[in-house]
């Protein structure tokens, strides 16, 4: 297990690993959550209270993929 830094006090959110970065904002009507790994970029809307970062453990990877499997057309920028 490698070194994770991470804060989630402040409506600006971030993850560092040694897998990539995870940043998420939150506002009072959406949440939004950009990673940048190995895997690719992924920028995303998610639900206001979203856990998926918490529930999958901080691992970059699991979130990256857990997130583009469940993603919505509407949900991708581009």
């Amino acid at each position: 297990m490698g070194m994770k830094i991470y804060s989630e006090r402040f409506p600006i959110k971030y993850l560092f690993s040694e897998k990539g970065i995870c940043l998420g904002v939150d506002t009072k009507k959406r949440s939004f959550l950009l990673i940048l790994s190995s895997l690719g970029i992924m920028f995303r809307k998610r639900p206001v209270g979203d856990k998926v970062v918490e529930s999958l453990n901080y691992e970059i990877d699991r979130i990256f993929f857990a997130i583009k499997d469940e993603t919505k057309p509407e949900d991708t920028f581009s």
